[in-house]
């Protein structure tokens, strides 16, 4: 008998990602990344820390991650017995997916929204249900409706959301989490891009009953090579997660570098906010002045951008940035998006000023 993959997988395909940086410096020296959502202001100790966590590559991670977890303890201020390490996002995403999904089972998904959490849903055999998420009370309302006629099982919420930019209150993110322990739902709430918008509105310290909320060192401080990320939840399951999770999935000097990272890092992130934010809305408002381009509000550290008035396909644009040296997210592979949104990174005043001058290159206006 030929062996061969479930049939379910066999028309599965991955998830479409920015940040290919490394590929496209090989035909584009020099080339800037606007894909990739990170804090362009690296953290003062970043490159001593990394190069003093080196020396932990000669030794296994202990498999508890008792440093790791206290430091994320201290620095959530929770027990540091609620923390589940991980290997980036992605994977504690498929580990929530493997962990509490059957074949069958039905998941409601935000659109657009990051593609991975269908993808796990199709990995575990259950079905995605689509809602819409444009508009947060209309999301809200949808959402509650399909909670209330639909037997759900799990539900993802990106806050801020991937690609839109916009975050949802944190009393909308509790009404939900309420909702969904009356239904019996699991909620997984990524807030992987929150440290860099306004953290008053996350729900990681509060006392999480069915509720996972997921955080991730690599847009906060830039680290997108060493997969360093955790979940917070309850006492009971993350016990139940930790038991079932990879051995060793968090490596040696991904540890060593995130608890140095974790520190004292308050500053840090608040004054990176502020940089964020105050060229968020310059960019903002320089993108408005451009023909054809509409930019979606947000509060994350990246921009959504409405490209249909230029005549150009999402793909037409990307690939014309690109031949000026910037790489920009085509957002086409986004459920509800169509040909017609890009999303761009926010970064440092002067590299902006010339993704704008490129920018009004493609759309055929005068630098």
């Amino acid at each position: 008998m030929r062996v061969t993959v479930r049939e379910d997988l066999k028309h599965v395909t991955p998830c479409e990602h920015g940040g290919r940086i490394i590929e496209a410096s090989e035909a584009m020296p020099g080339v800037l990344d606007y894909s990739a959502n990170f804090n362009p202001y690296l953290h003062p100790r970043v490159k001593s820390a990394i190069k003093e966590g080196v020396k932990a590559a000669y030794h296994y991670p202990d498999h508890t991650y008792k440093r790791f977890r206290e430091a994320v303890g201290e620095y959530l201020e929770v027990p540091s017995n609620v923390i589940v390490p991980g290997n980036g996002s992605v994977e504690l995403i498929r580990l929530c997916a493997w962990a509490f999904l059957e074949k069958g089972d039905k998941v409601i998904i935000p659109a657009p929204t990051f593609g991975e959490y269908e993808l796990a849903c199709h990995l575990s055999g259950a079905e995605p249900l689509i809602v819409p998420l444009w508009n947060e009370q209309a999301f809200k309302r949808d959402l509650f409706s399909a909670l209330a006629e639909e037997d759900i099982r799990m539900v993802f919420l990106c806050n801020p959301n991937n690609p839109t930019g916009k975050g949802l209150s944190r009393e909308t993110v509790t009404d939900i989490a309420s909702k969904c322990r009356e239904t019996q739902t699991f909620l997984l709430v990524d807030e992987v891009f929150i440290e860099l918008s306004d953290p008053r509105h996350s729900v990681a310290s509060d006392n999480l009953e069915d509720v996972f909320v997921l955080r991730s060192l690599t847009k906060s401080f830039s680290i997108p090579g060493i997969r360093a990320s955790y979940g917070v939840t309850n006492p009971g399951l993350a016990s139940a997660l930790n038991s079932i999770r990879l051995p060793w999935n968090l490596n040696s000097i991904a540890e060593a570098v995130t608890v140095v990272l974790l520190k004292d890092c308050e500053s840090y992130l608040d004054a990176s906010r502020t940089r964020i934010a105050t060229q968020r809305r310059w960019l903002m408002r320089e993108l408005a002045k451009i023909s054809g381009l509409e930019p979606l509000e947000s509060d994350a550290n990246f921009i959504m951008v409405n490209v249909a008035g230029t005549s150009l396909s999402s793909s037409e644009f990307a690939f014309g940035m690109s031949r000026h040296g910037f790489l920009v997210r085509d957002c086409q592979s986004f459920r509800l998006t169509g040909h017609d949104y890009i999303r761009i990174a926010v970064r440092k005043k002067a590299e902006n000023e010339r993704l704008l001058d490129a920018i009004k290159r493609v759309v055929g206006q005068k630098a």
